[in-house]
């Protein structure tokens, strides 16, 4: 199952390990949104090739 983590803002020590307990296993993959300008285009192929998006705040 392929995993995509999409990360609002700079992940704290509490989301870095619920992040590493929910890819366990998993084919994980990050996305920050928290930078300058963010590739939305590239976003939205990752969130419809993933089988799961979960959005970190």
């Amino acid at each position: 199952m392929k995993l995509l983590n999409v990360y609002r803002s700079e992940p704290n020590d509490d989301t870095k390990k619920l992040v590493e307990i929910v890819s366990e296993g998993r084919e994980a993959e990050a996305f920050a949104l928290n930078v300058e300008s963010p590739d939305y285009d590239a976003l939205v192929d990752k969130i419809f090739a993933a089988d799961q998006t979960i959005c970190w705040w």
